[in-house]
């Protein structure tokens, strides 16, 4: 990945010093993979990465590009009024996620801390080459996990032996990790769009949903499948084509310069005139890289304007409490023109 460009962009804007404390953020500028870490970015000197020593040593095997990396001992917001004075500034930049207490620690030190939206996070939201083929690997393992595990859906078997079997297999392939807590629902609770796996038995007229992705080299896949366990109703095939209808619309018109709210629009129009839309009760999609949910959001009131290498979802989703749901769930890169769809599994298994 290239930090130094990563770290340049950052830099562009900046007047003043700008301090980063999430873990994503630093994985993305630095490559830094530990837990806790605290980076001061200013706009004309080296930037300073301080950390606890846990993760000294890890910080100089992993920061490739020039930051001065400092052991602290005591209270770190000492540290950082020290850089931050010490390099003729008095206001300091923070990002607007930074918990209140540590805010207030940061004040107490004589600092002008001021809140704003994330560059970096706001840099995350474009993908590039590198970071869209991690996706794609991501993608490629989830996917032969789920075919190495669809066969053990049948009647009898839990769904939290399928989720523990499906969290295996992604291991075994190559998956640091899952992104996200597995997801598998059967009978009526597949109307709870994030149940959790549970005893409950798969019975020989269900169908199951399954969300899941892998994390690899730190980004994430996320993808829904609907697999049938037995013979199921009419009913079923019917909604299963209305919501494939939706994705697709949304797919259709997913591309540079469109605004996000535009495309989940589509979809809650073409769910009205089916009747369902009371019934579709969460956003279209949302974002995926570093973390399993980032920006931009495909919702009713959002702002994002979506833009070349942005990785959305397009998961159209329809539940019914007393009967089950059906959600579908794609991965795909927007482009100049058009869109990328980067998994190929089958909607229906």
């Amino acid at each position: 990945m290239n930090h130094k460009k990563r770290m340049a962009q950052l830099k562009e804007d900046l007047e003043h010093p700008f301090l980063i404390t999430e873990r994503e953020d630093l994985f993305y500028l630095l490559g830094f993979q530990g837990s806790t870490g605290f980076l001061l970015v200013f706009p004309d000197k080296t930037p300073v990465f301080f950390c606890d020593g846990r993760y000294a040593t890890q910080a100089k095997e992993e920061i490739k590009l020039e930051v001065e990396i400092q052991e602290f001992r005591d209270e770190i917001t000492k540290n950082i009024k020290e850089a931050v004075s010490g390099n003729g500034y008095q206001k300091l930049l923070v990002e607007d996620s930074l918990k209140i207490r540590f805010y207030e620690l940061l004040k107490n030190q004589g600092l002008e801390v001021a809140p704003v939206s994330s560059p970096s996070r706001q840099m995350r939201m474009i993908k590039d080459e590198e970071e869209i083929e991690e996706i794609k690997k991501a993608v490629r393992i989830s996917e032969e996990a789920l075919k190495k595990v669809r066969s053990l859906f049948r009647e009898g078997v839990k769904e939290k032996d399928m989720a523990l079997e499906l969290d295996y297999q992604m291991r075994l392939l190559g998956g640091e990790e899952t992104a996200f807590p597995t997801i598998v629902a059967g009978g009526k609770r597949s109307a709870l769009p994030h149940a959790r796996p549970s005893s409950y038995s798969f019975k020989d007229n269900d169908w199951a949903i399954v969300d899941w992705g892998a994390r690899v080299n730190g980004y994430c896949a996320d993808l829904t499948r609907v697999i049938v366990i037995g013979e199921v109703d009419s009913r079923f095939y019917q909604l299963l084509r209305i919501v494939e209808k939706a994705q697709q619309l949304a797919e259709t018109i997913i591309k540079e310069g469109v605004k996000a709210k535009e495309v989940d629009k589509v979809v809650r129009s073409f769910f009205k005139e089916e009747k369902v839309e009371e019934y579709f009760n969460h956003s279209l999609g949302h974002g995926v890289g570093i973390e399993i949910h980032e920006g931009p959001r495909l919702g009713p009131k959002s702002e994002d304007i979506l833009k070349k290498g942005m990785v959305v979802t397009v998961e159209p989703g329809i539940y019914f409490p007393d009967w089950g749901g059906i959600r579908l769930e794609n991965l795909v890169v927007v482009q100049e023109e058009g869109n990328k769809i980067l998994d190929s599994l089958p909607l229906l298994l």
